[in-house]
């Protein structure tokens, strides 16, 4: 991995809707650095998928800025970035999970996890193995079921080795006590991490910060 703790994203202003609706987002305000995992709490339709896909790129704000920096590698403004720029910082630099891989359904699923994470067929076995899905490593992707394709999907993400990692409601998908050491683990090297979850996340445990997403702004609880 190469994070440090120079690693940052610095979110300022963050406003998002949707076809003339009222905004989803409206001036969040967030910043995590490397060495933190900021966790944004909210229930269904508050707007945490929407923000991890504003934090990640995948849409892009109507207002306000996300700025990635990347330690002695300057800095990237994603929401003032063009399509070259949005798609290098996600290939090098991010981690993301908020939904099934794109991958051919014949592939099987230690392949797809494997080639999401630019990493070997036996490393993407091992990170299922974490989740106790390894005797799925040859079978389809397009054969599993939902939520076992979405844990494959997971495992990709923090098995990539980004220094920066945005997971939408991981513990929905995984057990627990396994991606809890994971992200702690990841954490601990320098990652800078924001993952979304519902009420009483088992996320809060390790969390350096922890927000409330309400009425489009996040409400950050103190410690």
């Amino acid at each position: 991995m190469t994070a440090s703790a120079a690693a940052e994203i610095a979110v300022t202003g963050l406003c998002k809707r949707f076809d003339g609706q009222p905004a989803v987002l409206d001036d969040v305000q967030l910043t995590v650095r490397g060495g933190g995992l900021s966790l944004i709490v909210g229930p269904p339709g508050s707007g945490k998928t929407t923000l991890l896909r504003c934090l990640t790129g995948v849409y892009r704000a109507d207002a306000g800025h996300v700025t990635y920096r990347l330690g002695g590698r300057g800095e990237v403004n994603l929401t003032a970035s063009d399509a070259r720029t949005v798609a290098w910082l996600r290939a090098h630099h991010i981690a993301s999970f908020d939904g099934f891989l794109a991958a051919a359904p014949r592939l099987p699923a230690a392949a797809a996890a494997a080639r999401a994470a630019r990493d070997n067929r036996s490393s993407a076995i091992a990170a299922l193995e974490r989740f106790h899905i390894a005797n799925l490593a040859s079978v389809p992707i397009g054969r599993l079921r939902a939520s076992d394709r979405l844990t494959v999907a997971l495992a990709a993400a923090l098995l990539a080795q980004r220094p920066f990692v945005l997971l939408d409601e991981p513990a929905a998908c995984a057990d627990p006590e396994p991606l809890t050491r994971w992200l702690r683990r990841l954490i601990d090297g320098g990652a800078a991490v924001v993952a979304t979850a519902g009420p009483d996340s088992p996320l809060e445990s390790i969390a350096t910060a922890t927000g409330e997403l309400r009425e489009g702004g996040i409400e950050w609880r103190r410690r």
